[in-house]
């Protein structure tokens, strides 16, 4: 009998040991991603009389018999067996029913307050060291205490030492090789190589030196620096999630970022990670004791030493896939047209008002208004048209969720004006016809929601503007990073694994903002508290 654990706790501790996130769950289980977020948050609890338990037991378990699964069934089994006790073998699937199964009968034993509040304690730690475990040998070990910001600053030093005895060692040695490249005025060809293999980022457990870092790098690519980096693609949402930020963060300055990735799916090695900056020195890590993660490594000074693992980065870079494809205008457009074409859900994130919620005669007015050159419009014209259609033929049969600022409309309505296309010179009366299209879509179509961000959330959305569809593509447009440079770079992404953690991204903002600026009524409320001011 499980003891004061919930049935969230518990399907988010296995979700987080299989490296799913809730939209997998449920996309094995052929429910709305929304349903499994509920189970975990404690807002629902499956009934008794379903089979969703059984469901869920079975997708967990599916694949764990093969033998690149073991360390996952392994660490599933480690936690079964600190719950359950049984006095015969049961079939791994059993005995995750029936540990979800106990966890729903006392969850549905508590009030709904309770549900929501009871948190596991330690719950992300005991399943990581669950993780852990099943690549340790099976002995007593000691494990390192994390030091002070000022013991971990003091052991920079101006030439690191040759080999690198724990992962602080390396990324002090990091942090001082970046900051001296970055220094350096007479540097010519302005390098970074990194790889991400590891299970975990570089950093996980250092916040003052992943800060440090994140500044160094941010400096070098607003100095010109431009990083190179190569990943290992797997199923782990969180690792996934991690890279979406970084494509946010390092993306769009005077350096260029430049991700690339190959799949190692169902591969399971040591992890093993190169950090070079060209010409001037390089860092090997290796995984000797965590398995998932570098803990030792070796710094390599002599500059033909490093010129080699230079050339065979490059090699590794020549044969992997770039994941961050850089986009002009013009392909920009031409991909929203070939995203659209595919059926699927989409979600969207902007700073103002999408075209697809204006009425089409009053589209063809803006395209008239902003595109003199008659064949340009003709092209673009018809861009819009295959867009609006494959809205259209999608909205009522897949979800669509939208966000937008409540001060793009606000603004909208108080001065004639879009916050980002000022080209589209409405009148009032083409501004009252928007808004009462957007309350007609909202009401007709059930799967199309709004949610409406305030200034105090806004700090959510500010950096990019994305549109995610279905689970194959991914538009981004990173936002400027400073007023002298008002650029803003389009990118796309087109491997599943980023685009599914970009909806992972998506929902996390949705899930943050406001309920009442998210629910459907509200939101036609306020949108017709605004079509009143008119």
């Amino acid at each position: 009998m499980i003891y004061q654990t919930t049935f969230g706790q518990c399907l988010h501790k296995l979700l987080h040991i299989r490296g799913w996130s809730a939209a997998q769950l449920a996309k094995s289980l052929n429910i709305d991603a929304s349903y499994v977020r509920r189970w975990i948050r404690g807002d629902r609890t499956p009934a008794l009389h379903t089979g969703y338990i059984k469901s869920i037991a079975e997708a967990l378990c599916e694949g764990l018999d093969r033998d690149f699964r073991k360390a996952t069934r392994h660490a599933i089994l480690t936690l079964l067996d600190n719950s359950i006790s049984s006095e015969h073998a049961v079939p791994l699937r059993d005995k995750v029913q029936h540990y979800l199964h106990e966890a729903q009968i006392y969850t549905l034993t508590l009030d709904n307050t309770s549900r929501r509040n009871r948190k596991p304690q330690d719950a992300q730690t005991e399943v990581s060291h669950l993780l852990e475990l099943t690549h340790r040998e099976k002995k007593n070990m000691n494990i390192p205490v994390p030091q002070t910001f000022g013991v971990m600053l003091a052991q920079e030093t101006e030439q690191p030492p040759p080999v690198l005895s724990d992962r602080m060692d390396i990324l002090s040695a990091a942090i001082t090789l970046l900051k001296q490249a970055v220094q350096d005025p007479n540097t010519d060809d302005k390098q970074i190589y990194l790889t991400f293999q590891s299970e975990r980022d570089y950093f996980d457990g250092y916040p003052e030196l992943y800060l440090e870092w994140q500044q160094l790098i941010l400096r070098a690519l607003r100095a010109g620096w431009c990083v190179n980096h190569l990943c290992r693609l797997n199923k782990n949402v969180e690792r996934s999630l991690q890279l979406v930020n970084q494509i946010l963060a390092w993306t769009n300055y005077s350096g260029a970022y430049r991700l690339y990735y190959f799949n190692k799916y169902g591969i399971d090695f040591p992890a093993q990670e190169i950090i070079v900056f060209k010409g001037k020195g390089a860092i090997m890590g290796y995984a000797t004791d965590q398995y998932k993660e570098m803990d030792a490594g070796l710094y390599i000074s002599e500059i033909n030493a490093v010129r080699i693992i230079e050339k065979h980065l490059e090699q590794q870079l020549h044969y992997s896939e770039p994941l961050i494809h850089v986009l002009n205008q013009h392909d920009y457009f031409e991909l929203n047209v070939l995203k659209d074409r595919k059926s699927g859900s989409h979600y969207l994130c902007m700073h103002d008002l999408s075209y697809l919620t204006v009425p089409l005669e009053i589209m063809r007015k803006y395209a008239s208004l902003s595109i003199p050159d008659e064949l340009e419009r003709q092209i673009h014209w018809k861009r819009i048209e295959d867009t609006l259609q494959s809205f259209q033929r999608d909205i009522g049969r897949y979800p669509m969720r939208h966000i937008y600022p409540m001060k793009a409309i606000e603004g909208l309505v108080a001065t004639g004006e879009y916050e980002v296309n000022p080209y589209f010179r409405p009148s009032r009366e083409d501004i009252r016809q928007h808004l009462l299209y957007l309350i007609d879509l909202l009401q007709i179509n059930e799967q199309f929601e709004i949610a409406l961000i305030d200034e105090h959330k806004y700090e959510l959305i500010h950096r990019a503007q994305f549109d995610i569809k279905g689970n194959h593509t991914a538009a981004i447009g990173v936002m400027p990073r400073s007023d002298t440079n008002p650029k803003v770079e389009l990118i796309a992404i087109t491997e599943a694994t980023i685009v599914s953690a970009f909806q992972e991204y998506f929902e996390d903002i949705w899930e943050r903002i406001n309920p009442i600026y998210r629910d459907k009524q509200s939101v036609i409320s306020w949108l017709k508290d605004k079509l009143a001011l008119l």
